[in-house]
Formats: structure tokens, C-alpha cells, sequence
């Protein structure tokens, strides 16, 4: 039995991307069928039955916008995933995340959070590193999380300074609990809101 995969994990966009052009299919569907099923038993297709099948086509086109953007990131290197896994030990990592603003979206591979530390490696080519880091920082603030977000853009430097974050202890946070998320910790509060804005 296939279990769903959840937003920040390998082979998250592959599976979404799936399921979104699955479900733009089934949603288009059905307001054809029952244009073609109308039109089959009157005769003709101008009835109130066709104005129905066309504004039942909407959310199936709306879908078909969700599938198309979903289709434009493909999942991270197998590679890459690997030797973040062996490098990052306990530290919270999210993968695949296109990070989304009004402007533009940002494709990160992999980002982990460590205390008042947010480190992340992108593979596209035109991501401008400095830009996105500034987005999650200033989304992260918004929500009363003040980080240091570091965008990399070479994959070395960024398993070397996972590395070392994982071999640290991370730099103590003055932490009270917050009402919305209670019994979180600031990683997991931190890690959530990272989720909230990425695809």
C-alpha cells in the first residue's frame, strides 16, 4: 500500500505532480461527460445543461493551473538526498520546496534549521540565492521568527556547513512557548512555517 507523501519530503514533487494532473483529469471529467451525456439525450447542445458542465469546468481548470506549475520542479537528485541524509544527522531537513511569493518562486533542494540558524541548498540555475534567503527570512518574520537564512548555491559548501551545524550544539534561542503551536518546539514552529509557504 503507497502512503501519501507529506510536503517537505524526497520525492514530494514527483508524487504531487502526479496526483495534481490525476485529479484535473477526473475533475474535467465529469462536466464533459455530462455535457456529452445532455447533448446525446436533447439532441442539441443548447440547453441549461451546457452552461452547467461549463462553469463545472472551472475548478477542473484551476486544477489544470495547479498541475502545470507542480509539473515546472522536478524532484531533487537521489545523489544529492543521499549524502544530505549522511551528513545532516538529527538536524530537521525539508526537502524539495518551492518557496512562493507574489513576485516569483524559489526552488530550494533541501533546507534545515538549527536554533537561529536556516541553511539551504538550491540547484537552479537562475535562483538568485541573496533574494530567497531574504524572502524566508522576511515570511519567517512575519510570523515572530527572527533567522539567519543562508541560501547556498555550491553543493559542497552547503553538506560542509550542514555537517557542521550537525556536529553542534545550536546556539541557545530565548524560547516561550507559543499559544498556536503548543507543546512545539522553535525548530519544529520554525520548520512548520517553512512548510506553510512552499508549494
Amino acid at each position: 500500500m503507497r502512503t501519501k507523501l507529506e510536503k517537505g519530503t524526497y520525492g514530494y514533487l514527483k508524487r504531487s505532480r502526479l496526483y495534481a494532473w490525476k485529479k484535473a483529469g477526473l475533475m474535467l471529467s465529469v462536466p464533459v461527460l455530462i455535457f456529452l451525456i445532455s447533448w446525446f439525450i436533447h439532441g442539441t447542445r443548447e440547453n441549461v445543461i451546457t452552461v452547467v458542465a461549463v462553469v463545472g469546468c472551472l475548478p477542473g481548470c484551476n486544477q489544470v493551473v495547479r498541475a502545470i506549475l507542480a509539473s515546472r520542479y522536478p524532484s531533487m537528485d537521489r545523489e544529492l538526498w543521499e549524502k544530505t541524509e549522511a551528513v545532516r544527522g538529527t538536524l530537521p531537513v525539508l526537502y524539495e520546496n518551492v518557496f512562493t511569493s507574489y513576485e516569483k518562486n524559489y526552488y530550494v533542494d533541501c533546507i534545515a534549521v538549527s536554533g537561529r540558524e536556516t541553511v539551504g541548498y538550491s540547484s537552479a540555475s537562475d535562483l538568485d540565492a541573496r533574494e530567497a534567503a531574504e524572502h524566508i527570512r522576511s515570511q519567517l518574520r512575519k510570523s515572530s521568527y527572527k533567522q539567519n537564512v543562508m541560501i547556498l548555491k555550491e553543493e559542497n559548501a552547503f553538506l560542509e556547513r550542514l555537517g557542521r551545524l550537525a556536529g553542534s550544539d545550536p546556539e541557545p534561542v530565548p524560547f516561550k512557548e507559543d499559544d498556536r503551536y503548543p507543546g512545539w518546539t522553535r525548530d519544529e514552529i520554525v520548520l512548520h512555517l517553512l512548510q506553510a509557504i512552499s508549494l
